[in-house]
């Protein structure tokens, strides 16, 4: 992550771009929807309400001066994808044009089911979503102004399980005062947050107050680019940060003790470890065109997944991984020199991928307005695209493949949104999928 960029400051607005600062995009929208004021009984908009014709959104544009569709365009024509690598992408782009997957987008496997604007999200850098997380088709996790909340879709209502925003003595974390939330995931019954001072603060769900508050570098340009919960090889629950000082650290979840430490030679954006049972992989992403597997039982480098021109800040288990040369590349670690398939968005980089728990749908959220969901056992050539306005925070299915949530970040339009499935289809052949990945020998 480039520590040069602008970062959001949630004083200066209730998610979305503060001014001074810039998100993926580096043109400004032409359309405000800030002079519309929202209703309460606006903040709810269900699958029913868009039967009758209302926006999922509940964007009133009949009262704009654009219609969707020609707003639509606008954006696409307008919206410039932030490069780090610009001479590179530019080089290539002709030749990624012609070897992306060709992926049609008839899928219909999630259907909208409800919009809620009383669901707030923010975003604090840009170049990092991933800010949203489900534990079960009931329980949804979300950050707010240094807050992370968990929303029950039974009860229908917010509650605050970390405040880290320092509005009072109890909300301060122990030594460390206001922390501005850059990243957290919850997983295993913990919730763990970073920060942009290379904090990590850690809690229980099943027990009251902090398990951790403490800065894992001493750098100043150490921010917590991302988290992952996972059990490790040895059976216990591990904590793994990527911060952007080039480490990538790996904490034990009963002391938080330092179990090991790994220095590469680039900020480190994304670190996550292989779920399937047994494995000792994890995909290492940051600043480098490059996405690396580490063993984690010896530290060590195992393969380099080439093919990418910028820089990554997306990765999920099959594997792959997200850049900002706006393509997700799908590798078989049997066949680490080639691309399974590339698959490319519509307006900016990939900035969060989730694989369902059964392997069966590859969700790819761009910064804004576009995500998409592959059909993996299609080889990736068909789709789902979900097509919105705003900032996306993150997205997320439940364990169980029922639901899947996205969240977007908009002064106004800001909400969590929900898609369901009427069948969730698990067969042998891709649990098989997920399985028999072939780990290579370091």
């Amino acid at each position: 992550m480039d520590p040069d960029i602008p970062l959001l400051d949630e004083d200066e607005g209730d998610g979305g771009e503060a001014q001074g600062s810039r998100s993926d995009s580096e043109q400004d929208n032409d359309v405000d929807f800030e002079g519309f004021v929202m209703d309460d009984d606006g903040l709810i908009t269900t699958k029913y309400d868009v039967e009758q014709g209302l926006d999922p959104q509940n964007i009133p544009w009949d009262r704009l001066q654009v219609s969707r569709q020609r707003y639509r365009e606008t954006r696409l024509e307008q919206y410039h994808n932030y490069v780090n690598l610009r001479e590179s992408v530019d080089q290539n782009q002709e030749r990624l044009n012609k070897e992306k997957t060709e992926v049609v987008k008839d899928g219909n496997f999630y259907g909208f089911h409800q919009n809620l604007q009383s669901v707030r999200s923010d975003i604090a850098h840009f170049q990092l979503r991933h800010l949203l997380w489900t534990t079960s088709k009931h329980d949804v996790y979300t950050t707010n102004e240094n807050c992370i909340n968990h929303y029950s879709t039974v009860a229908r209502r917010s509650t605050k399980v970390l405040d880290l925003s320092g509005a009072s003595t109890d909300s301060r974390s122990s030594g460390l005062g206001r922390v501005q939330i850059s990243t957290f995931c919850v997983r295993h019954d913990l919730v763990a947050a970073g920060g942009f001072a290379g904090e990590l603060i850690v809690a229980n769900l099943k027990k009251k107050g902090l398990q951790c508050s403490k800065r894992v570098t001493t750098s100043e340009m150490g921010i917590t680019n991302g988290i992952d919960i996972f059990q490790g090889h040895s059976g216990g629950i591990s904590i793994m940060t990527a911060n952007n000082d080039n480490v990538v650290r790996i904490f034990d979840s009963e002391k938080f003790a330092l179990q090991s430490q790994r220095k590469f030679e680039w900020p480190v954006n994304l670190a996550v470890a292989n779920p399937c049972e047994g494995s000792s992989l994890a995909i290492v992403v940051g600043d480098d065109p490059h996405a690396l597997l580490l063993d984690l039982r010896t530290e060590a480098p195992a393969m380099r997944l080439k093919g990418h021109l910028d820089y990554s800040f997306a990765a999920s288990w099959h594997p792959n991984d997200g850049h900002t040369d706006t393509s997700t590349r799908i590798w078989d670690l049997r066949k680490p020199n080639e691309s399974r398939a590339i698959l490319c968005g519509n307006m900016g980089a990939v900035r969060s991928l989730r694989y369902s728990h059964d392997g069966r749908f590859l969700a790819a959220t761009e910064p804004a307005d576009f995500v998409r969901l592959y059909d993996v056992e299609s080889d990736y050539t068909r789709c789902q695209e979900i097509d919105l306005f705003g900032e996306i925070g993150g997205c997320s299915f439940t364990p169980d493949g029922y639901a899947f949530f996205l969240c977007v970040a908009d002064v106004v339009y800001s909400s969590l949104m929900e898609f369901t499935t009427s069948s969730v289809k698990r067969t042998s052949s891709q649990k098989v999928q997920q399985a028999s990945i072939r780990e290579p020998t370091p």
